[in-house]
């Protein structure tokens, strides 16, 4: 049989009520010319009884023969891939029909030799739909600044979660995830994608969602981020990353972290390494502020009035 064009790679373990729900958006994409492999970290008979199932021959299950964690997890899942191209998918995510359609037509007339394609989303939590994220990269700008660099008080400006990322199978291979991270492994990738010269980030123009994020319930994987694991990521990464934005993420993301486990140690030390090897901007001094002075269901209320304000889409 010929390869497919684009391999969706899904990671997961013991969450078969989740990546059932994530592969059959997969798919059910409008672009067929697909397979979805499933990469089962470590023997889980509940998910591969759940996955087998599901009766499609683009489905391919691979089962580790121990516990790697996502990275590592990926990383086989990217070795097995036939496609030309390749789209990550989290467990507890899921996709809109159009995604891979758009993305591959973005990718596949892109300027860049090397574009990593991301796309508008619904960020889903227990009592809104948000569209982030807020704005696109700006021509010329650091993707670590887009990332990191806020400009208003509205969370969801910069951000692209692992289920938008798609680029080629050959840069995902190139450029592997990095297997020792506990977080921010996706971040950390785009960080060293964008040190190939021929690296282009590119975004649909139009602002039409394409994946579901939630962030709902409690077993979403990205709720159990450390403070000091993140800041210890970041101080690794302090060369490959502008001023700024290191200091963009200690004060947002990092910070953000902290506060929803109630770590009130954190405030001084994180103002203190983002004046000591970043450059503070006010707004991330604003935000730095709102983040540990607003109760979180007022502050998200005010985040979700700001976005409102600017045009953006939020359904409740």
């Amino acid at each position: 049989m010929p390869a497919p064009r684009v391999s969706v790679i899904v990671t997961t373990h013991a969450r078969p009520h989740l990546v059932c729900r994530a592969v059959l958006s997969a798919l059910a994409q409008s672009l067929q010319d697909i397979e979805v492999i499933v990469v089962l970290d470590g023997p889980d008979s509940a998910t591969l009884t759940s996955l087998e199932s599901i009766r499609d021959e683009r489905l391919r299950i691979h089962v580790r023969d121990t516990r790697g964690g996502q990275p590592a997890a990926i990383n086989t899942g990217v070795q097995l891939a036939q496609g030309a191209w390749t789209a990550l998918l989290d467990d507890d995510d899921e996709w809109l029909p159009e995604k891979l359609s758009t993305q591959l037509r973005i990718a596949t007339s892109s300027a860049y030799a090397s574009p990593v394609v991301g796309c508008h989303f619904l960020a889903r939590s227990d009592v809104a739909d948000e569209l982030w994220p807020l704005r696109s990269p700006r021509r010329g700008e650091r993707v670590c600044d887009y990332l990191f660099c806020r400009s208003q008080l509205a969370f969801g400006e910069g951000i692209l979660p692992t289920s938008t990322l798609f680029a080629a199978t050959d840069l995902f291979r190139l450029v592997p995830i990095d297997v020792k991270l506990r977080n921010h492994c996706d971040l950390d990738w785009l960080m060293r994608v964008e040190q190939r010269p021929e690296f282009g980030l590119e975004i649909p123009a139009s602002r039409v969602p394409l994946a579901i994020w939630h962030l709902e319930g409690s077993d979403r994987v990205s709720k159990t981020g450390d403070w000091r694991v993140s800041r210890q990521w970041i101080m690794q990464s302090r060369e490959v990353v502008t001023r700024r934005a290191y200091s963009g993420f200690l004060l947002t993301w990092a910070s953000y972290s902290a506060r929803s486990k109630g770590d009130w140690g954190a405030f001084l030390p994180l103002l203190q390494e983002a004046f000591r090897h970043g450059r503070p901007g006010v707004m991330q001094l604003a935000v730095y502020a709102a983040v540990w002075c607003l109760p979180p269901g007022l502050r998200a209320r005010w985040s979700r009035a700001m976005a409102a304000r600017a045009g953006v889409p939020i359904t409740t």
